[in-house]
């Protein structure tokens, strides 16, 4: 069910540029099928380069909780040079004495130190720590998949919605053509007074608001063009003059509905990134409990320093004089203002949060699948009754033209029928689309990698 779902929908076809478009300093290729495009957002969305530096962060963060456990480490260098004059004499007893002439001394010293510590007990937190760490981490991953998702189902909404617009705007040409034609027609029978010049006026007026709607569907595809562009990362004018090329494949067969509920329910990554902030938010209560208990450290320190006069050289890297210590700390926390009661209650907080926002993504989630599986049997179901609309309207039209060209129906009657064909047109190649975009937000929630929700 997931493949033949994903095939469905991946059948809506490509993008032509009739003239290359640049895009981030580079050119597009002259044909971009939908694949191909959402390859390109993939690689190019600024939202999704931002949730992978997030991710890139918490892989970071994951790190550092590592690193706790292990020993602290410094080594220290130092060189110094101190020079001092004295024009004065501090007696034992009496005030002080000037010296006949300033005594000038200089000193110098190097010391060198390497220092190790580690905490050998801090109740547990460097473990809640770590597991909180790598939660976030899982989270920040799913959240990427999560966007990847998002970014691709715009993609192809998009992508459908502006060829939608190319289809009507290319059906809008032809009824202009079909206007010029019912115009000449009663341009000839207004010239031998078969008809008034009533029915000469109203041709005219179809042929201008044709060609009205035509400028309004140019103007909406060129928005729409814009808008699949910018959904794929790329400036807006890298959609000026992209040609959008599709087949009339439609989805077929009622979607499984129970199936997808318990697939996404499972697999679904915004759900997933949830849960890790379930973990997340639990690590944290643990790690703000444990902040009761004492906590222990171990150091050990080794020196090298050496004094020397104004006569040695400055750069001493080898002083003789040598000490080492060792060292125990224990430190226990007997009351800090409340802020552990508040730390604690803070945490807790966040725990419920997260619950609840992981139970409200998933009703979420079971209602949008069983509404957009009635909205795709309702189109479905629409579908198929505006395909015999325009049957009939399209046979009656002909019917009507064939009959206004022999003089035996007014005017009137042939714009009713051309005005019926048009709205049955138009209503068709909307639900048809509608009925193809139902599909792709229910793909959305199809399998856990992304390309779905």
């Amino acid at each position: 069910m997931p493949r033949l779902l994903a095939t469905a929908l991946l059948a809506t076809g490509g993008l032509a540029a009739a003239s290359p478009a640049v895009a981030q300093g580079r050119m597009l290729p002259d044909t971009l099928d939908i694949e191909r495009a959402v390859r390109i957002a993939v690689s190019e969305s600024p939202v999704l380069m931002s949730s992978r530096a997030a991710a890139d962060g918490a892989g970071a963060d994951r790190l550092a909780a590592w690193g706790a456990f292990l020993p602290r480490a410094s080594v220290g260098l130092d060189l110094s040079r101190s020079s001092a004059t004295r024009s004065t004499y501090d007696a034992q007893e009496g005030p002080a004495e000037r010296l006949q002439e300033r005594l000038t001394y200089t000193s110098q010293s190097a010391g060198q130190g390497l220092n190790l510590g580690i905490t050998v007990l801090e109740g547990g937190r460097r473990f809640a720590e770590l597991r909180r760490s790598a939660a976030n981490f899982r989270g920040a991953q799913r959240r990427y998949d999560d966007e990847q998702r998002r970014v691709v189902a715009a993609v192809r909404r998009e992508f459908l919605d502006a060829l939608r617009r190319q289809e009507l705007l290319e059906l809008t040409r032809t009824q202009i053509a079909d206007r010029e034609i019912e115009l000449e027609i009663a341009s000839r029978r207004y010239e031998i007074a078969a008809v008034e010049r009533t029915d000469l006026l109203g041709a005219e007026l179809q042929l201008l608001n044709a060609r009205i709607r035509l400028i309004a569907e140019q103007n909406l595809l060129r928005v729409g063009l814009r808008q699949l562009a910018v959904s794929m990362g790329l400036p807006p004018e890298a959609g000026e003059g992209l040609v959008l090329a599709g087949d009339e494949g439609l989805p077929a067969g009622a979607p499984d509905i129970e199936s997808i509920v318990r697939t996404a329910v499972i697999s679904d990554p915004g759900l997933a990134a949830l849960e890790a902030d379930r973990s997340a938010a639990s690590a944290s209560l643990w790690s703000a409990r444990m902040i009761y208990l004492p906590r222990i450290d171990v150091g050990f320190r080794l020196n090298r320093n050496e004094s020397f006069g104004s006569d040695v050289s400055f750069w001493q890297f080898d002083p003789g004089d040598t000490s080492s210590g060792f060292s125990v700390s224990a430190s226990w926390n007997l009351f800090d203002g409340f802020g552990r009661e508040r730390q604690n209650a803070q945490a807790s907080a966040a725990k419920r949060r997260a619950e609840e926002d992981y139970r409200r993504l998933r009703l979420e989630i079971e209602r949008d699948v069983r509404r957009f599986g009635t909205e795709i049997e309702e189109l479905a179901q629409t579908l198929g009754l505006l395909e015999q609309a325009y049957e009939i309207s399209r046979e009656r039209l002909d019917m009507e033209q064939e009959r206004y060209r022999l003089g035996t129906t007014s005017y009137l009657e042939l714009q009713n029928a051309v005005t019926a064909l048009q709205n049955a047109e138009t209503s068709l190649i909307q639900n048809r689309y509608d009925y193809q975009i139902a599909w792709s937000n229910l793909a959305e929630y199809v399998d856990g990698g992304p390309g779905g929700r």
